[in-house]
Protein backbone atom coordinates (compact mmCIF):
# COMPACT_ATOMS: atom_id res chain seq x y z
CA UNK A 1 0.00 0.00 0.00
CA UNK A 2 1.52 3.42 -1.00
CA UNK A 3 1.96 6.47 1.28
CA UNK A 4 -1.10 8.99 1.40
CA UNK A 5 -0.35 12.21 1.07
CA UNK A 6 -2.14 15.13 2.28
CA UNK A 7 -3.27 15.93 -1.02
CA UNK A 8 -5.22 12.48 -1.18
CA UNK A 9 -7.40 13.05 2.21
CA UNK A 10 -8.85 16.43 0.40
CA UNK A 11 -9.46 14.68 -2.89
CA UNK A 12 -10.84 12.15 -1.13
CA UNK A 13 -13.34 14.59 1.19
CA UNK A 14 -14.34 16.55 -1.75
CA UNK A 15 -15.70 12.97 -3.41
CA UNK A 16 -14.69 10.15 -3.07
CA UNK A 17 -15.40 8.73 -6.42
CA UNK A 18 -13.15 11.36 -8.14
CA UNK A 19 -10.02 9.86 -5.58
CA UNK A 20 -10.54 6.62 -7.10
CA UNK A 21 -10.33 8.03 -10.68
CA UNK A 22 -7.48 10.45 -9.97
CA UNK A 23 -5.70 6.89 -8.89
CA UNK A 24 -6.79 4.65 -11.52
CA UNK A 25 -7.75 6.22 -15.05
CA UNK A 26 -7.06 10.32 -14.26
CA UNK A 27 -3.51 10.19 -13.57
CA UNK A 28 -1.56 13.60 -14.94
CA UNK A 29 1.32 15.64 -13.85
CA UNK A 30 -0.12 18.40 -11.78
CA UNK A 31 0.38 22.10 -13.57
CA UNK A 32 1.34 24.41 -10.80
CA UNK A 33 -0.94 28.10 -11.23
CA UNK A 34 1.69 29.81 -9.89
CA UNK A 35 5.40 30.16 -11.35
CA UNK A 36 7.71 30.22 -8.70
CA UNK A 37 11.96 31.82 -9.57
CA UNK A 38 12.70 29.59 -6.39
CA UNK A 39 10.92 27.21 -4.35
CA UNK A 40 9.22 27.86 -1.16
CA UNK A 41 11.34 26.11 1.00
CA UNK A 42 14.79 27.67 -0.66
CA UNK A 43 12.82 31.03 0.11
CA UNK A 44 12.48 30.13 3.87
CA UNK A 45 16.18 28.91 4.39
CA UNK A 46 17.10 32.03 2.68
CA UNK A 47 14.90 34.46 4.79
CA UNK A 48 16.05 32.98 8.24
CA UNK A 49 19.52 33.30 7.36
CA UNK A 50 20.87 29.72 8.29
CA UNK A 51 23.67 28.60 6.81
CA UNK A 52 24.23 25.31 9.09
CA UNK A 53 21.37 22.92 8.83
CA UNK A 54 20.00 19.58 7.82
CA UNK A 55 17.91 19.63 4.12
CA UNK A 56 15.66 16.47 3.58
CA UNK A 57 15.34 15.00 0.56
CA UNK A 58 12.98 13.29 -1.50
CA UNK A 59 12.47 9.66 -1.13
CA UNK A 60 13.83 10.06 2.47
CA UNK A 61 12.59 7.89 5.29
CA UNK A 62 10.86 9.06 8.37
CA UNK A 63 12.97 7.35 10.62
CA UNK A 64 16.27 9.55 8.88
CA UNK A 65 14.42 12.58 9.64
CA UNK A 66 13.57 12.00 12.86
CA UNK A 67 17.79 11.26 13.15
CA UNK A 68 18.48 14.66 11.55
CA UNK A 69 15.77 16.37 13.95
CA UNK A 70 17.70 15.18 17.08
CA UNK A 71 21.53 15.81 15.67
CA UNK A 72 20.50 19.26 13.95
CA UNK A 73 19.39 22.78 15.24
CA UNK A 74 18.06 23.87 12.23
CA UNK A 75 16.13 21.58 9.65
CA UNK A 76 14.27 21.92 6.47
CA UNK A 77 12.03 19.93 4.50
CA UNK A 78 11.67 16.34 6.92
CA UNK A 79 9.70 14.15 5.99
CA UNK A 80 7.40 12.09 8.32
CA UNK A 81 4.47 9.58 8.22
CA UNK A 82 1.99 8.45 10.99
CA UNK A 83 -0.40 5.52 10.12
CA UNK A 84 0.11 5.29 6.83
CA UNK A 85 0.28 9.57 6.23
CA UNK A 86 3.44 11.25 4.91
CA UNK A 87 4.56 15.38 5.09
CA UNK A 88 6.70 17.29 4.51
CA UNK A 89 7.75 19.63 7.05
CA UNK A 90 9.11 22.95 5.68
CA UNK A 91 11.57 23.87 8.56
CA UNK A 92 12.15 22.60 12.29
CA UNK A 93 13.99 24.34 14.75
CA UNK A 94 15.17 23.22 18.63
CA UNK A 95 16.60 25.75 21.11
CA UNK A 96 16.53 25.98 24.60
CA UNK A 97 12.84 27.73 25.11
CA UNK A 98 11.59 24.75 22.67
CA UNK A 99 10.31 23.52 18.99
CA UNK A 100 9.90 26.32 16.37
CA UNK A 101 7.58 24.96 13.49
CA UNK A 102 7.72 27.04 10.30
CA UNK A 103 5.39 26.75 7.74
CA UNK A 104 5.02 28.58 3.80
CA UNK A 105 1.89 29.73 2.07
CA UNK A 106 1.97 30.89 -1.82
CA UNK A 107 -0.39 34.02 -0.10
CA UNK A 108 0.26 37.52 0.35
CA UNK A 109 -1.36 36.65 4.16
CA UNK A 110 -0.74 33.84 6.36
CA UNK A 111 -4.73 32.95 6.13
CA UNK A 112 -6.81 30.84 8.98
CA UNK A 113 -8.49 29.04 6.56
CA UNK A 114 -5.14 26.97 5.96
CA UNK A 115 -5.05 26.05 9.04
CA UNK A 116 -6.97 22.43 8.78
CA UNK A 117 -3.94 21.52 6.57
CA UNK A 118 -1.19 22.77 8.43
CA UNK A 119 -3.01 20.76 11.36
CA UNK A 120 -3.14 17.48 9.36
CA UNK A 121 0.61 18.15 9.30
CA UNK A 122 1.00 18.62 13.46
CA UNK A 123 -0.92 15.64 13.95
CA UNK A 124 2.08 13.88 11.91
CA UNK A 125 4.28 15.49 14.10
CA UNK A 126 2.86 14.75 17.09
CA UNK A 127 2.42 11.21 16.42
CA UNK A 128 6.04 11.23 16.09
CA UNK A 129 6.58 12.92 19.70
CA UNK A 130 7.00 16.42 18.04
CA UNK A 131 5.18 19.01 19.44
CA UNK A 132 6.17 22.38 18.65
CA UNK A 133 6.10 25.50 21.26
CA UNK A 134 5.52 27.84 18.13
CA UNK A 135 4.45 27.99 14.92
CA UNK A 136 5.44 30.48 11.93
CA UNK A 137 4.05 31.15 8.63
CA UNK A 138 6.49 32.40 5.66
CA UNK A 139 4.57 34.69 3.63
CA UNK A 140 5.04 37.04 0.45
CA UNK A 141 5.03 40.50 1.05
CA UNK A 142 1.85 42.37 -0.89
CA UNK A 143 3.33 45.76 -0.83
CA UNK A 144 6.76 44.62 -2.72
CA UNK A 145 7.97 46.07 -5.43
CA UNK A 146 10.81 44.08 -7.12
CA UNK A 147 13.82 46.45 -7.84
CA UNK A 148 16.39 45.63 -10.59
CA UNK A 149 18.21 43.31 -7.38
CA UNK A 150 15.32 40.94 -5.98
CA UNK A 151 15.40 41.51 -1.92
CA UNK A 152 14.53 38.48 0.39
CA UNK A 153 14.04 40.08 3.11
CA UNK A 154 11.57 42.73 1.20
CA UNK A 155 9.48 39.94 -0.39
CA UNK A 156 9.00 38.07 2.53
CA UNK A 157 7.50 38.21 6.08
CA UNK A 158 6.71 35.67 9.16
CA UNK A 159 3.98 35.86 10.92
CA UNK A 160 3.38 33.49 13.97
CA UNK A 161 -0.49 35.00 13.63
CA UNK A 162 -2.84 34.55 11.67
CA UNK A 163 -3.75 37.62 9.82
CA UNK A 164 -6.87 38.75 7.58
CA UNK A 165 -5.73 41.04 4.57
CA UNK A 166 -6.75 43.92 5.86
CA UNK A 167 -3.95 42.97 8.72
CA UNK A 168 -6.56 42.48 11.33
CA UNK A 169 -5.24 40.06 13.82
CA UNK A 170 -7.14 36.59 13.80
CA UNK A 171 -5.15 34.78 16.49
CA UNK A 172 -1.88 32.65 17.39
CA UNK A 173 -1.08 30.25 14.78
CA UNK A 174 0.02 27.32 16.78
CA UNK A 175 -2.94 27.61 19.29
CA UNK A 176 -5.52 27.97 16.17
CA UNK A 177 -4.04 24.91 14.34
CA UNK A 178 -3.97 22.79 17.35
CA UNK A 179 -7.43 23.58 18.57
CA UNK A 180 -8.30 21.75 14.33
CA UNK A 181 -6.28 18.76 14.60
CA UNK A 182 -8.48 16.05 14.08
CA UNK A 183 -7.61 11.84 13.57
CA UNK A 184 -7.70 11.60 9.80
CA UNK A 185 -7.19 7.72 10.56
CA UNK A 186 -10.83 6.50 9.65
CA UNK A 187 -10.37 8.53 6.53
CA UNK A 188 -7.29 7.09 5.82
CA UNK A 189 -8.44 3.14 6.59
CA UNK A 190 -11.19 4.19 3.77
CA UNK A 191 -8.78 5.25 1.11
CA UNK A 192 -6.84 2.51 1.71
CA UNK A 193 -9.91 0.66 1.03
CA UNK A 194 -10.59 2.18 -2.07
CA UNK A 195 -7.20 2.16 -3.35
CA UNK A 196 -7.56 -1.59 -3.62
CA UNK A 197 -10.96 -1.64 -5.38
CA UNK A 198 -11.65 -2.35 -9.25
CA UNK A 199 -14.22 0.24 -9.43
CA UNK A 200 -16.04 2.93 -6.99
CA UNK A 201 -19.39 3.59 -8.43
CA UNK A 202 -21.39 6.35 -7.61
CA UNK A 203 -25.25 7.16 -8.36
CA UNK A 204 -25.90 10.37 -9.66
CA UNK A 205 -28.26 11.45 -6.29
CA UNK A 206 -24.98 10.30 -4.17
CA UNK A 207 -22.75 13.13 -6.75
CA UNK A 208 -21.32 16.32 -4.70
CA UNK A 209 -20.50 17.92 -7.53
CA UNK A 210 -22.60 17.85 -10.49
CA UNK A 211 -22.48 21.59 -11.16
CA UNK A 212 -18.75 21.63 -11.29
CA UNK A 213 -16.88 18.37 -11.13
CA UNK A 214 -14.57 17.43 -14.50
CA UNK A 215 -15.51 14.30 -14.34
CA UNK A 216 -18.87 14.50 -14.55
CA UNK A 217 -19.15 12.56 -18.29
CA UNK A 218 -16.82 9.58 -16.94
CA UNK A 219 -19.09 8.88 -13.92
CA UNK A 220 -22.83 9.44 -16.28
CA UNK A 221 -21.83 8.44 -19.34
CA UNK A 222 -25.68 7.91 -20.13
CA UNK A 223 -27.51 10.62 -18.94
CA UNK A 224 -28.96 12.21 -21.54
CA UNK A 225 -29.12 15.92 -22.43
CA UNK A 226 -32.27 16.95 -20.58
CA UNK A 227 -31.37 15.18 -17.18
CA UNK A 228 -27.55 16.84 -17.76
CA UNK A 229 -29.27 20.26 -17.99
CA UNK A 230 -31.63 20.03 -15.41
CA UNK A 231 -28.93 18.80 -12.82
CA UNK A 232 -26.78 22.08 -13.83
CA UNK A 233 -29.38 24.35 -13.52
CA UNK A 234 -29.18 26.59 -10.66
CA UNK A 235 -30.60 25.35 -7.32
CA UNK A 236 -32.98 28.28 -7.26
CA UNK A 237 -34.24 27.44 -11.14
CA UNK A 238 -34.64 23.81 -10.32
CA UNK A 239 -36.71 24.82 -6.83
CA UNK A 240 -39.57 27.07 -9.41
CA UNK A 241 -39.41 24.34 -11.84
CA UNK A 242 -40.23 21.39 -9.13
CA UNK A 243 -42.47 23.96 -7.39
CA UNK A 244 -44.14 25.42 -10.64
CA UNK A 245 -45.09 28.34 -8.45
CA UNK A 246 -44.55 32.11 -9.97
CA UNK A 247 -43.43 33.34 -6.54
CA UNK A 248 -40.04 31.25 -6.71
CA UNK A 249 -39.08 33.08 -9.87
CA UNK A 250 -39.19 36.80 -8.32
CA UNK A 251 -35.52 36.03 -6.36
CA UNK A 252 -33.71 34.59 -9.58
CA UNK A 253 -30.92 36.77 -11.39
CA UNK A 254 -31.41 37.33 -14.74
CA UNK A 255 -29.09 34.34 -15.74
CA UNK A 256 -31.25 31.89 -13.64
CA UNK A 257 -34.17 33.27 -14.84
CA UNK A 258 -32.32 32.83 -18.83
CA UNK A 259 -31.97 29.49 -18.06
CA UNK A 260 -35.34 28.66 -16.77
CA UNK A 261 -37.21 30.01 -20.01
CA UNK A 262 -35.14 28.50 -22.00
CA UNK A 263 -35.74 24.74 -20.51
CA UNK A 264 -39.50 25.63 -20.84
CA UNK A 265 -39.30 27.52 -24.24
CA UNK A 266 -37.94 24.72 -26.59
CA UNK A 267 -34.05 25.06 -25.71
CA UNK A 268 -33.20 28.89 -25.76
CA UNK A 269 -34.22 32.36 -24.50
CA UNK A 270 -33.52 35.74 -26.37
CA UNK A 271 -34.18 39.08 -24.63
CA UNK A 272 -34.84 40.43 -28.31
CA UNK A 273 -34.74 44.46 -26.70
CA UNK A 274 -32.02 43.76 -25.09
CA UNK A 275 -29.83 42.43 -27.60
CA UNK A 276 -30.64 44.67 -30.65
CA UNK A 277 -30.12 47.56 -27.71
CA UNK A 278 -26.28 45.75 -27.56
CA UNK A 279 -25.44 45.79 -31.19
CA UNK A 280 -26.35 48.93 -31.29
CA UNK A 281 -22.62 50.02 -30.61
CA UNK A 282 -21.06 48.32 -32.94
CA UNK A 283 -23.24 49.96 -35.96
CA UNK A 284 -20.81 50.77 -38.92
CA UNK A 285 -18.19 50.44 -36.25
CA UNK A 286 -14.76 48.47 -36.59
CA UNK A 287 -15.08 45.51 -34.02
CA UNK A 288 -11.25 44.05 -32.80
CA UNK A 289 -11.99 41.54 -30.72
CA UNK A 290 -8.93 40.69 -28.77
CA UNK A 291 -7.60 37.39 -26.21
CA UNK A 292 -4.38 37.52 -24.01
CA UNK A 293 -2.32 34.50 -22.14
CA UNK A 294 -0.41 35.39 -19.15
CA UNK A 295 1.74 34.06 -16.56
CA UNK A 296 1.50 34.59 -12.80
CA UNK A 297 4.60 34.96 -10.73
CA UNK A 298 4.19 34.42 -7.30
CA UNK A 299 8.20 36.03 -6.41
CA UNK A 300 8.14 39.08 -9.09
CA UNK A 301 10.58 38.07 -11.52
CA UNK A 302 11.19 41.34 -13.09
CA UNK A 303 11.66 45.02 -11.76
CA UNK A 304 8.45 46.88 -11.22
CA UNK A 305 6.49 43.60 -10.62
CA UNK A 306 4.87 42.87 -7.35
CA UNK A 307 4.24 39.14 -5.81
CA UNK A 308 1.32 37.42 -7.97
CA UNK A 309 1.91 39.75 -10.92
CA UNK A 310 0.81 38.70 -14.10
CA UNK A 311 2.80 39.24 -17.27
CA UNK A 312 1.13 38.90 -20.24
CA UNK A 313 3.06 36.87 -23.00
CA UNK A 314 0.95 36.36 -26.09
CA UNK A 315 -1.70 38.12 -27.78
CA UNK A 316 -4.47 37.30 -30.47
CA UNK A 317 -6.56 39.68 -32.68
CA UNK A 318 -9.40 39.43 -35.34
CA UNK A 319 -10.54 42.53 -37.00
CA UNK A 320 -13.54 42.62 -38.35
CA UNK A 321 -14.26 46.31 -40.50
CA UNK A 322 -16.11 46.61 -43.97
CA UNK A 323 -13.16 44.42 -45.52
CA UNK A 324 -12.25 40.50 -44.73
CA UNK A 325 -11.41 39.65 -41.15
CA UNK A 326 -7.67 40.39 -40.75
CA UNK A 327 -5.50 38.67 -37.67
CA UNK A 328 -2.52 39.99 -36.09
CA UNK A 329 -0.57 38.03 -33.25
CA UNK A 330 1.99 38.15 -30.67
CA UNK A 331 4.45 35.85 -28.75
CA UNK A 332 6.98 37.20 -26.52
CA UNK A 333 9.81 35.16 -24.51
CA UNK A 334 11.67 36.91 -20.97
CA UNK A 335 10.63 40.15 -19.76
CA UNK A 336 8.42 40.66 -23.16
CA UNK A 337 5.90 43.18 -21.34
CA UNK A 338 7.15 46.49 -22.93
CA UNK A 339 7.45 44.58 -26.47
CA UNK A 340 4.02 43.42 -26.17
CA UNK A 341 2.75 47.02 -25.45
CA UNK A 342 4.47 48.21 -28.15
CA UNK A 343 3.29 45.51 -30.72
CA UNK A 344 -0.55 45.55 -29.33
CA UNK A 345 -0.74 49.51 -29.59
CA UNK A 346 0.76 49.36 -33.38
CA UNK A 347 -2.01 47.08 -34.52
CA UNK A 348 -4.70 48.04 -32.60
CA UNK A 349 -7.55 49.84 -35.21
CA UNK A 350 -7.24 54.02 -33.31
CA UNK A 351 -10.90 53.68 -33.08
CA UNK A 352 -14.19 51.27 -32.16
CA UNK A 353 -15.35 48.25 -29.70
CA UNK A 354 -12.93 46.04 -28.71
CA UNK A 355 -14.43 42.48 -27.65
CA UNK A 356 -13.14 40.31 -24.88
CA UNK A 357 -14.77 37.62 -22.85
CA UNK A 358 -14.61 38.81 -18.86
CA UNK A 359 -13.14 41.52 -20.68
CA UNK A 360 -12.80 43.25 -17.25
CA UNK A 361 -11.60 40.47 -14.93
CA UNK A 362 -9.01 39.86 -17.41
CA UNK A 363 -7.67 41.87 -20.25
CA UNK A 364 -8.85 45.51 -18.81
CA UNK A 365 -6.70 44.41 -15.59
CA UNK A 366 -3.51 43.23 -17.90
CA UNK A 367 -3.53 46.28 -19.76
CA UNK A 368 -4.32 48.52 -16.54
CA UNK A 369 -0.88 46.82 -14.62
CA UNK A 370 1.40 47.29 -18.04
CA UNK A 371 0.18 51.14 -17.63
CA UNK A 372 1.65 51.17 -14.08
CA UNK A 373 4.49 49.23 -14.84
CA UNK A 374 5.10 51.41 -17.85
CA UNK A 375 3.68 54.70 -17.56
CA UNK A 376 4.97 56.28 -20.42
CA UNK A 377 2.55 53.83 -22.29
CA UNK A 378 -0.40 54.71 -20.06
CA UNK A 379 -2.69 57.05 -21.71
CA UNK A 380 -2.75 55.07 -24.88
CA UNK A 381 -3.28 52.23 -22.11
CA UNK A 382 -6.14 53.87 -21.01
CA UNK A 383 -8.01 54.90 -24.18
CA UNK A 384 -7.80 51.66 -25.19
CA UNK A 385 -9.23 50.44 -22.34
CA UNK A 386 -12.33 52.71 -22.29
CA UNK A 387 -13.00 50.95 -26.05
CA UNK A 388 -13.50 47.55 -24.18
CA UNK A 389 -16.69 45.76 -24.05
CA UNK A 390 -17.41 42.23 -22.40
CA UNK A 391 -18.44 39.59 -24.92
CA UNK A 392 -19.55 36.97 -21.80
CA UNK A 393 -21.75 39.80 -20.63
CA UNK A 394 -24.82 38.87 -23.09
CA UNK A 395 -24.65 35.19 -21.83
CA UNK A 396 -23.91 35.71 -17.87
CA UNK A 397 -26.40 38.62 -17.82
CA UNK A 398 -29.28 36.61 -19.11
CA UNK A 399 -29.76 38.12 -22.15
CA UNK A 400 -29.06 34.74 -24.63
CA UNK A 401 -29.27 31.51 -22.76
CA UNK A 402 -29.32 28.26 -25.37
CA UNK A 403 -29.45 24.78 -23.26
CA UNK A 404 -26.55 23.25 -25.37
CA UNK A 405 -24.46 25.12 -22.64
CA UNK A 406 -25.16 23.03 -19.95
CA UNK A 407 -24.95 25.80 -17.31
CA UNK A 408 -21.23 27.00 -18.27
CA UNK A 409 -20.45 30.31 -19.98
CA UNK A 410 -17.35 29.52 -20.93
CA UNK A 411 -16.23 30.66 -24.07
CA UNK A 412 -14.66 26.65 -24.68
CA UNK A 413 -18.56 25.83 -23.99
CA UNK A 414 -20.36 28.20 -25.70
CA UNK A 415 -18.76 27.96 -29.08
CA UNK A 416 -19.23 24.03 -28.99
CA UNK A 417 -23.02 24.57 -28.06
CA UNK A 418 -22.97 26.49 -31.27
CA UNK A 419 -20.56 25.38 -33.67
CA UNK A 420 -19.34 22.03 -32.48
CA UNK A 421 -16.76 21.54 -35.67
CA UNK A 422 -15.08 24.24 -34.41
CA UNK A 423 -13.51 22.61 -31.38
CA UNK A 424 -10.79 22.98 -29.16
CA UNK A 425 -9.80 19.65 -28.58
CA UNK A 426 -8.32 19.13 -32.51
CA UNK A 427 -5.33 21.43 -31.34
CA UNK A 428 -2.18 20.30 -29.94
CA UNK A 429 -2.74 22.64 -26.90
CA UNK A 430 -7.08 23.01 -26.00
CA UNK A 431 -7.16 25.16 -22.49
CA UNK A 432 -4.95 28.12 -20.97
CA UNK A 433 -2.92 25.74 -18.04
CA UNK A 434 -1.58 23.89 -21.05
CA UNK A 435 -0.49 27.24 -22.69
CA UNK A 436 1.40 28.40 -19.42
CA UNK A 437 2.63 25.45 -18.97
CA UNK A 438 4.33 25.05 -23.14
CA UNK A 439 5.15 28.79 -22.53
CA UNK A 440 7.34 28.40 -19.64
CA UNK A 441 9.19 25.81 -21.24
CA UNK A 442 9.50 27.52 -24.55
CA UNK A 443 13.12 28.50 -25.75
CA UNK A 444 15.23 29.98 -28.73
CA UNK A 445 16.01 26.20 -30.17
CA UNK A 446 14.92 26.05 -34.02
CA UNK A 447 12.77 22.56 -32.50
CA UNK A 448 10.67 24.76 -30.58
CA UNK A 449 8.91 25.80 -33.77
CA UNK A 450 5.88 23.57 -33.36
CA UNK A 451 5.51 24.77 -29.33
CA UNK A 452 5.70 28.53 -31.16
CA UNK A 453 3.49 27.39 -33.72
CA UNK A 454 0.78 25.28 -30.90
CA UNK A 455 0.78 28.68 -29.03
CA UNK A 456 -0.21 31.09 -31.82
CA UNK A 457 -2.82 28.81 -33.09
CA UNK A 458 -4.65 27.88 -29.29
CA UNK A 459 -4.69 32.07 -28.79
CA UNK A 460 -6.08 32.15 -32.58
CA UNK A 461 -8.73 30.27 -31.56
CA UNK A 462 -9.86 32.17 -28.38
CA UNK A 463 -10.65 35.12 -30.96
CA UNK A 464 -11.78 33.26 -33.81
CA UNK A 465 -14.43 31.69 -31.49
CA UNK A 466 -15.56 35.19 -30.53
CA UNK A 467 -15.83 36.42 -33.69
CA UNK A 468 -18.32 33.19 -34.90
CA UNK A 469 -20.02 33.47 -31.50
CA UNK A 470 -20.74 37.55 -32.65
CA UNK A 471 -21.78 36.70 -35.86
CA UNK A 472 -24.41 33.63 -34.46
CA UNK A 473 -26.05 36.05 -31.64
CA UNK A 474 -26.25 38.60 -34.92
CA UNK A 475 -28.68 36.13 -36.13
CA UNK A 476 -31.19 35.92 -33.45
CA UNK A 477 -32.06 39.37 -33.74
Amino acid sequence: MSMLHTSDLRQFRYCPRLFWLKQHQLKSSPIAFIQMIQSLGTALTQYLGVTEYFQGRRGMQADESLQAFASYEWCFGLRFEAHGLRVKIPGLHRDEKGIQIYFTTLSTNPKIEDSAYYAQLLWVLHENGIYPTQLYILYLNKDYVRDEIFSIKDCFKLSDQFLKPSGFIQGDCLKIVTRRIQDPREDILQIQTIQTLEDYPMTLDECPHKQKCEAFKICFPEVDLEAFEHEHLPASVRKALKNEDDEELNPLSRSDYAQMMARMNGGRFVDQNALKHWFKQFTNQTVTFVDFEWDTYGIPPFKGMRPFDVMPFQYSMHILGSEELKHQEFLGQGDCREEFIQSFLSVLPKDGPILAYNAFGAEVIRLRHLGQQFPQYAQELDEAISRFVDLAQVFVGGVVYDQRMRGSFSLKNLIHAIDPELSYESLAISHGIQAVLHYRNLSDEEDDGITREALLSYCHMDTFAMVKVFEWLKTLI
